[in-house]
């Protein structure tokens, strides 16, 4: 799906938000998202150039399955021989924001993640295929894995 996309600040159910609209190349169809914004601002961890998401709180885009998908991707890109270094060290920086991203689902000293952090129909598969990826210890272990390779 080939959009040339314009964006803008609006207001969603009282609350800022940033909207994506623009016709489909291909198709002609309209298409339209809405994000709604952090209710603070989302400051870069430093030393790092990706972030989603303020500080300790868990995403209302995306479950800690999708988190986790997302980050399993990053982190194979960045495994992959025929990628370039500069670009196999900005996959792993994804995959690392996106595991701190899943843990921010965890409650305090919880070490699997909750039921409620699955809403989505590919989170809740995701985690009935590989349980153990949910725990604290995995998600963790997978994360510093991956610092070590940016």
């Amino acid at each position: 799906m080939a959009v040339a996309w314009a964006a803008s600040v609006v207001e969603a159910d009282g609350v800022p938000a940033r909207r994506y609209a623009g016709a489909c190349e291909d198709c002609g169809v309209d298409r339209e998202f809405v994000f709604r914004l952090p209710e603070r601002a989302t400051p870069p961890v430093p030393g790092s150039y990706v972030t989603f998401g303020a500080d300790g709180d868990p995403s209302r885009l995306f479950d800690a399955g999708e988190w986790v998908a997302i980050a399993d991707m990053s982190a194979l890109a960045s495994g992959l021989e025929d990628v370039p270094p500069d670009e196999a060290r900005e996959s792993a920086t994804i995959a690392v924001a996106c595991y701190d991203e899943a843990l921010k689902f965890l409650p305090p000293g919880a070490d699997r993640l909750p039921d409620a952090a699955f809403w989505s129909v590919a989170g809740r598969e995701f985690r009935q295929r590989s349980p153990q990826r949910f725990h604290r210890d995995d998600l963790i272990a997978r994360r510093d894995d991956l610092r070590g390779r940016r």
